[in-house]
């Protein structure tokens, strides 16, 4: 027979606790616990055994060297040989070697030896990095194989250069196969730029910049710098500078396409 009793203790007027009791075949037993939830569906990556619970291990056979299927924007597909182990694979990492310190940036199942990776893009205003990639292996019971090579992938920058912290306005004069330039500089941001250095690239060959004002003028080829005087050597938030030159053209004088100001790409009025 079995009965179900509610056993209750009073205290002070007020219900305190509260039991279910089930009496069957004359012994009291407590109700049972819930069945624990379900496993996750699938194995883990790199599900090992501590190793006092395996037999001894050598090290997988290392990997291959990584080869480069596709890159699309900051995600890169790979591609490599794979390892092999008496105990048997457990997965592999991708590592990124970052000036000599190990980043792993993905992690693969066992039977995997192709995969897609994401890598960072590069900071505002730089144009591309190079990331370094290698693989290894882990079998079942933790022992890691020798890296594999290395190979090199490019990221480029998905943004174009923020123009916010500086702006231009470039205004030439010419005149037979001379001219006369003005370039004002205005900081827009909200740090003060100290040891300034303006860059840009004349767009024709045949233009020259022979004499300068208000900052130390240089010229390579096409490419001209502009770096600051001592008197001008801060532009605080909100305040403009005036530079200039003189120089020579031999029948065109377009302005230059950009202009950088320590680093920064600037905007143009």
């Amino acid at each position: 027979m079995r009965v179900t009793t509610w056993l209750a203790g009073w205290i002070g007027g007020g219900v305190t606790a509260a039991a279910l009791v089930i009496l069957a075949a004359g012994n009291a037993t407590a109700a049972p616990s819930p069945a624990p939830s379900p496993s996750p569906s699938g194995a883990l990556p790199c599900r090992t055994v501590p190793r006092t619970l395996a037999p001894s291990s050598s090290p997988p056979t290392t990997p291959g060297t990584p080869e480069i299927l596709n890159v699309t924007l900051n995600s890169v597909r790979l591609s490599w040989a794979a390892s092999t182990d008496q105990s048997g694979i457990a997965c592999y990492y991708v590592y990124e070697d970052r000036n000599g310190t190990a980043a792993r940036v993905a992690t693969f199942q066992p039977a995997v030896t192709e995969g897609t990776v994401l890598l960072p893009f590069p900071p505002i205003n730089v144009e591309s990095e190079v990331h370094h990639l290698y693989v290894v292996a882990v079998d079942s019971t933790g022992e890691v194989s020798s890296p594999s090579g290395t190979v090199a992938v490019t990221i480029h920058n998905d943004r174009p250069p923020v123009p916010g912290g500086c702006e231009v306005k470039y205004t030439s004069w010419p005149w037979g196969t001379g001219m006369s330039t003005n370039i004002r500089i205005s900081n827009t941001g909200s740090a003060t730029f100290t040891d300034w250095r303006l860059t840009f690239a004349f767009a024709d060959p045949g233009q020259r910049v022979t004499s300068g004002w208000s900052a130390t003028w240089s010229q390579t080829a096409s490419a001209v710098t502009a770096v600051n005087q001592p008197w001008n050597r801060d532009l605080a938030p909100g305040q403009s500078l005036l530079i200039g030159f003189q120089g020579t053209h031999t029948g065109a004088n377009p302005p230059p396409a950009a202009f950088r100001f320590n680093g920064i790409v600037c905007a143009q009025s």
